[in-house]
């Protein structure tokens, strides 16, 4: 199913090709980097990716008045997920191997759905989250052939458009917590890269492998960015492509850096002196965006 989001000549391309060398394959990757950088993903739950019996569902049905109810379809979806024991057990599992950063801000490992609720909103509506701080900047733990060394610019600073300040709506603390186990289901959204990754660059000679080294990583893997108009998740992994056959002292013969990318739009309501943030669904809400990239590589001069 996700071979069908692939643009048929790009995938046409990668699947015929044969890389003599890291060299060639990165020459190959920067000339299609505007097709790797931007692979369109539709929505898993109109796609029917979670696991769950009956498939996918049709977001653009009508309903007896004639009117669009595929927010209400999609509601019914992500509800039915979060309400499997099992998948969102999974899921929790999967997102205690992450770190997930909230403007930069580190949040704390959760055992069930309503803690990591309390731990999202607890930051979301912390005074630190709010304060006014300058953009940071720091050395990026997914540096690619790209040129993508800086981590996401954040601001810390969350002001609404007549000055005075924001505040996130309790609903959307629940819609974020829900992205997030779907960003983390294995069947889901954090399957997409992999199995893209290998549809591409996989073969009868190479293996796909996603890169779970241990070590201290500042940058979270999953990074929410909230602004006063979106909030941005981003999902970064790292995947090693290695020859067959796969042994546990196989080194890798390039990586590459993926980040999958989803915008929840936002819209301000106004109450007294407060302006609340809540969702605002449109056509374009759950499609997200992957970015392949090869790892950066130096060309070492030779000894002679």
């Amino acid at each position: 199913m996700l071979r069908a989001v692939l643009d048929s000549d790009l995938r046409h391309f990668f699947k015929e090709a044969v890389f003599h060398s890291v060299g060639h394959i990165l020459d190959v990757c920067r000339s299609c980097r505007e097709s790797l950088d931007n692979i369109a993903l539709p929505p898993p739950w109109k796609e029917g990716v979670f696991g769950l019996a009956g498939g996918g569902v049709n977001t653009n049905s009508k309903d007896n008045n004639n009117n669009t109810d595929g927010a209400d379809n999609m509601d019914k979806v992500i509800q039915r997920y979060c309400n499997d024991d099992h998948l969102v057990e999974q899921a929790l599992k999967d997102l205690r191997r992450e770190v997930i950063t909230v403007n930069g801000q580190v949040i704390s490992p959760a055992h069930s759905s309503m803690e990591l609720a309390e731990n999202l909103g607890r930051i979301l509506n912390s005074n630190q989250m709010f304060a006014h701080t300058p953009k940071s900047k720091r050395k990026s733990a997914y540096t690619s052939d790209f040129g993508l060394e800086i981590e996401t610019d954040y601001e810390s600073n969350v002001e609404s458009s007549d000055g005075g300040m924001s505040k996130i709506e309790p609903g959307l603390v629940d819609v974020l917590t829900r992205r997030l186990l779907i960003a983390a289901s294995r069947t889901g959204a954090g399957g997409d890269a992999y199995f893209i990754v290998r549809d591409l660059f996989g073969g009868d000679e190479v293996e796909v492998i996603p890169n779970h080294q241990s070590q201290h990583i500042r940058q979270g893997t999953i990074e929410i960015l909230v602004r006063t108009n979106a909030v941005i998740i981003k999902s970064h992994g790292k995947f090693d492509i290695v020859p067959k056959p796969v042994g546990s002292d196989s080194e890798a013969l390039i990586q590459f850096h993926t980040t999958t990318t989803e915008t929840i739009e936002l819209e301000q309501k106004h109450d007294a002196a407060v302006t609340l943030l809540k969702e605002k669904k449109t056509n374009m809400t759950g499609w997200r965006t992957l970015a392949i990239r090869p790892a950066y590589y130096e060309k070492i001069p030779s000894t002679r």
